[in-house]
């Protein structure tokens, strides 16, 4: 069984979710399914901001229910915004998350969150499929997208920084 898992381990984009997961600004990043109505899952991103005065401030990349269907946003603290905005309207969202003298580090890690929610999106397709083959047998499909979650939060533990800022 872990072979063929181990082995994707080492893939380039595996490799890139590792890199993205290495952020200085995050610190306890997880990643959680939201289930559709169509039995689709997409992928969500949390993890921590430690401010410049020692204020934990959550931020994350999740998504929402709208009329015309699933909306990505992004959130800071009780502030959110749609996911798609540029460096200046995630300025705004650090304003209205009340840590305006810290907004560029705020929208590095807003982009670096929606950089790991993609990339963790792009390997979860491949783990799956791994997991898929090795328990073939038994059929579970669920049992494969629990084993892919888990698999990327183990990542993200082991290869992005813990608690304050990179302490193990």
């Amino acid at each position: 069984m872990e072979n063929g898992v181990t082995d994707r381990l080492w893939d380039k984009a595996v490799q890139e979710f590792i890199a993205a997961c290495r952020q200085e600004n995050l610190s306890d990043i997880t990643l959680n399914h939201k289930a559709l109505d169509n039995g689709r899952q997409l992928l969500a991103v949390s993890a921590t901001y430690l401010s410049r005065k020692g204020r934990s401030v959550p931020v994350g990349f999740r998504w929402t229910a709208s009329k015309s269907g699933p909306a990505a946003e992004v959130y800071v603290g009780k502030a959110k915004a749609p996911a798609g905005l540029e460096l200046d309207g995630l300025f705004r969202l650090a304003l209205r998350a009340g840590l305006w003298r810290e907004r560029r580090h705020v929208a590095f890690a807003l982009l670096a969150v929606t950089d790991i929610q993609s990339k963790a999106d792009g390997v979860r397709g491949r783990l799956e499929l791994e997991y898929l083959k090795v328990l073939a047998c038994e059929g579970s499909v669920a049992q494969a997208r629990e084993l892919t979650l888990q698999t990327l939060n183990d990542l993200a533990y082991l290869y992005g920084p813990r608690g304050a800022y990179g302490t193990p």
